[in-house]
């Protein structure tokens, strides 16, 4: 290969039941003369992971209280850090969708009452998606 700097895309199709998703990671290559510093690493890509149609499936088991009103779906990409909760209604499942790949996602529900109280955090689930 001659001395330069080379350019190109990396594909990956990830396949599942709802279909095929792909990924385009951009790559370079830097081919030096022999005896040539090493320049340093281009920086890491700031672009988030594109979305996929990998979903996750979220079941509860039901509060037993006359004052439920519904339950909260909270999500975050680090353990114990959520983000702005998900009002779901009262319901015991939610499907959340559109999860990037690359990326590991944790989950609680919370219960709320009709006055508004809210429960405590249940126990934390997570999903990685490749």
């Amino acid at each position: 290969m001659n001395v330069g700097s080379y350019t190109g895309v990396v594909y990956i199709v990830e396949s599942g039941p709802n279909g095929s998703q792909t990924l385009r990671i951009p790559v370079s290559l830097s081919v030096l003369a022999s005896g040539s510093a090493t320049p340093p690493p281009p920086p890491p890509s700031t672009t988030p992971p594109p979305p996929s149609n990998t979903k996750a499936t979220l079941t509860w088991n039901a509060v037993a209280s006359p004052n439920l009103a519904g339950y909260k779906v909270y999500i975050g990409t680090a353990s114990g850090r959520y983000g702005t909760p998900l009002d779901v209604g009262n319901v015991t499942s939610y499907v959340v969708n559109n999860l990037a790949v690359g990326t590991t996602y944790y989950f609680v529900v919370t219960s709320y009452s009709s006055s508004g109280s809210e429960s405590s955090n249940s126990n934390e689930v997570s999903k990685s998606i490749y």
